[in-house]
């Protein structure tokens, strides 16, 4: 995956939002189960200061804080705006996804520079996400 693709920047933004939601419920294949519980050992080792991680648990593969989805793999985006929109494979995004929270914590992220939701970036633009992902012709060129 290129960086800075279409697809890079939603995984990223992804993985942001799982790094730093409180009450998060992740649901993830039994298969996976294990990988995503390392992830929160990581976070709880890159994050002191944080006091609440995410709960994972078995199912298909979303995240939801107080049962509000905080993205939504398909290929059709969700009616909220607020619910980050990942036109992607699920099999596939369920590991870039943990490949993304994990890079971010290794930049130390919240407080990296280049990782976003720092006063000097911009915060992420669901509206321009859509809008770009739909300008494509081939589906190739967004996956």
């Amino acid at each position: 995956m290129e960086e800075n693709s279409r697809r890079w920047l939603a995984l990223r933004e992804a993985g942001r939002r799982i790094l730093v939601a409180d009450n998060l419920e992740v649901f993830v294949p039994q298969s996976e189960v294990e990988k995503w519980n390392r992830l929160v050992l990581n976070m709880a080792d890159s994050m002191p200061q944080r006091l609440e991680f995410p709960i994972i648990k078995v199912g298909g593969f979303s995240a939801s804080i107080r049962e509000r989805a905080i993205f939504h793999i398909g290929t059709t985006p969700p009616m909220e705006l607020d619910c980050l929109w990942l036109p992607y494979e699920a099999s596939k995004t369920l590991h870039d996804i943990i490949q993304m929270c994990s890079e971010l914590l290794l930049a130390g992220y919240p407080g990296c520079s280049g990782c976003g939701y720092r006063v000097e970036e911009q915060e992420w633009d669901e509206t321009e996400h859509r809008k770009q992902l739909q300008n494509f012709d081939d589906e190739s060129q967004i996956t």
